[in-house]
């Protein structure tokens, strides 16, 4: 309950980060081209607004054991392939352009700044060895959704912070990153090469 507490504080602090952004962005920073190829920063902000994830938590938990228990292994499944994998991406950006033509940015503000906090706060009770049903991965913790949710909101403000300036996440959302990032390789090979001691590449691991 704690942990599921703490994950949930951390992401409304996060979203209110992205909300108080982007009431300060200009209409050319708002188009304003990122490092991801053909994302703007107002496509980010469409990728990133968490609607699907509150739809999920609304829903009535799963009994079982969740197909998927970690956010590691939510990014080996989509990542196994990288063949495969491409013209999902392809997909999935083409769809975000889509419903990044349709709204505005006082509306995303809102939305992140208050909208998906208060939603959130209606989550009370939870635990994150819970299990939610997963459109792709068919059930996963409570625990891996939301870290994949902290790793998200964190990585791609770093690209909407490349693209057009903002202060750094706080320390809590690198760390957790990091660590989520890091469990993906197998973990020795990870530690031979994070080490210096094998040139076998183990990055990236999230596309």
């Amino acid at each position: 309950m704690a942990e599921f507490e703490r994950d949930r504080a951390l992401l409304i602090r996060l979203w209110r980060m992205w909300a108080e952004r982007a009431a300060e962005l200009s209409g050319t920073q708002w188009t304003t081209q990122t490092r991801l190829p053909g994302w703007t920063v107002r496509d980010i902000y469409v990728h990133v607004t968490p609607d699907v994830m509150i739809a999920m938590l609304a829903a009535p938990t799963v009994e079982g054991d969740a197909k998927v228990a970690s956010a590691a292994e939510m990014l080996r499944v989509f990542n196994a392939d990288p063949v495969a994998a491409e013209p999902m991406h392809a997909q999935l950006a083409e769809m975000v352009r889509q419903a990044a033509a349709d709204v505005d940015r006082r509306t995303l503000a809102t939305r992140f700044g208050s909208e998906f906090p208060a939603a959130f706060e209606q989550l009370a009770g939870s635990s994150r060895a819970d299990v939610i049903s997963h459109p792709v991965l068919e059930s996963v913790t409570l625990g891996a959704f939301l870290d994949m949710a902290i790793l998200e909101t964190t990585v791609h403000w770093l690209d909407v912070v490349d693209a057009v300036g903002g202060p750094q996440p706080e320390q809590e959302a690198l760390e957790r990153a990091r660590d989520i990032l890091a469990a993906v390789p197998d973990p020795l090979a990870f530690v031979e090469a994070a080490s210096g001691r094998s040139g076998v590449a183990v990055l990236p691991v999230m596309r």
